[in-house]
């Protein structure tokens, strides 16, 4: 990218194979007008840049007359048949170049932006459109050339396929980085970016149960040696961090806590009898805290599924924690998570903040976690089906 001392980008230019080279640029970096010298690849690509600039601006040309038309006019067709030849024709050019330079820089560039064209036969078939499109997404894209990773093409195109076609399950986007850092397999620089992708997306995830993609991704690549240039520290973090997450991922069996109740009894989830359990980690000087006690008691008074909660306070103002019970009456299991029989619950549950909320089943395993009050059921409900 050539930019001026704004850091606006005025122009851009390829650099591959050819490191001698010259190009010079009109008052308007018009690149009809740009003159290059010593670089074939950089001469397609002002050609390629010309073109379909004139193309765009026929097309659009195009689109205006056609929308100046009434509907049923017998013009529309005749432009509309215009405009399809003149994207053929775009193609067809876009091709041949493919086709004579096919390991050129700007031949790999052209391909990775194609897009599979759904078979006319399914386009009216959601599912099977849909299927094909998220097969075939990658087809033109050669995740084994390194040389991509410098283009603004693979993180646009990642996003878009990580977030709008593979479903949001953690199996399922654990399936696609296995999948993706497949085809990348040979491209070192590739393959670093997106284990390092994935690693710093699912670090804290939007998406309940995404923590496991982290916990794969970290297992899987990085503590086997598959990421270059780690420090010994960084492994260090990375190994620490998927060890924390590790124990309450999505299906694991929730890790037992013995914690002080009011009286100084040590009490333990497993002794409540319900179908489910709501475990909740608070402080009763947290604002944010006591409105999702708050909706949680709501809840709680109205439920219509047998649960039954734990509430793990994180403080050790035992005086303020027992007199804010005091006043609110809440009316279930309530402990002090600073004195325990078993590990500390900050390594247990993975707490950095608070309110967090776990929802576990019959067989005490986690089905939910992180998420508001208000969910509770809609998860409870959603692990029946």
């Amino acid at each position: 990218i050539l930019a001026n001392s704004k850091k606006e980008k005025l122009a851009e230019f390829l650099v591959g194979a050819e490191q001698n080279f010259t190009i010079v640029f009109p008052p308007d970096f018009n690149p009809g007008q740009t003159q290059v010298a010593g670089s074939t690849e950089n001469i397609l690509f002002f050609e390629h840049l010309n073109r379909l600039s004139s193309t765009m601006s026929t097309l659009q040309e195009l689109s205006r007359k056609a929308d100046s038309l009434p509907q049923n006019d017998p013009q529309r067709e005749t432009i509309q048949k215009q405009l399809k030849a003149v994207q053929q024709g775009a193609d067809a050019y876009r091709d041949r170049l493919i086709a004579e330079n096919p390991n050129s820089l700007l031949a790999s560039i052209l391909r990775a932006m194609k897009e599979p064209e759904v078979p006319e036969e399914i386009r009216d078939n959601r599912d099977l459109a849909y299927r094909y499109y998220k097969d075939n997404y990658w087809n033109f894209f050669d995740l084994s050339d390194d040389r991509l990773i410098r283009t603004p093409l693979l993180p646009r195109k990642l996003e878009q396929y990580m977030e709008q076609l593979v479903p949001p399950s953690p199996d399922s986007v654990v399936k696609a980085m296995d999948f993706l850092l497949g085809r990348a397999r040979g491209a070192q620089e590739i393959t670093d970016f997106l284990a390092w992708h994935f690693l710093s997306e699912y670090q804290q995830p939007k998406l309940m149960g995404m923590d496991k993609a982290f916990v794969y991704v970290a297992d899987n690549y990085f503590l086997k040696g598959k990421v270059s240039g780690l420090t010994p520290s960084v492994r260090e973090k990375i190994q620490e961090r998927a060890d924390r997450m590790r124990p309450t991922l999505l299906g694991n069996q929730a890790p037992d806590m013995w914690l002080i109740d009011t009286t100084g009894a040590y009490r333990s989830f497993r002794e409540l009898k319900s179908e489910y359990i709501v475990i909740i980690f608070w402080d009763q000087t947290c604002s944010h805290c006591k409105k999702e006690m708050e909706d949680l008691f709501n809840l709680y008074k109205n439920k219509k599924t047998d649960f039954e909660v734990f509430a793990v306070n994180t403080t050790n103002d035992f005086d303020g924690w027992k007199h804010y019970l005091n006043e609110k009456k809440y009316p279930w299991l309530n402990v002090n998570g600073t004195k325990s029989f078993t590990p500390d619950f900050h390594q247990l549950y993975d707490i950095y903040s608070v309110p967090v909320i776990y929802i576990l089943n019959r067989d005490r395993k986690i089905i939910g976690k992180r998420i508001a009050a208000q969910y509770i059921e809609q998860i409870i409900a959603n692990s029946e089906i």
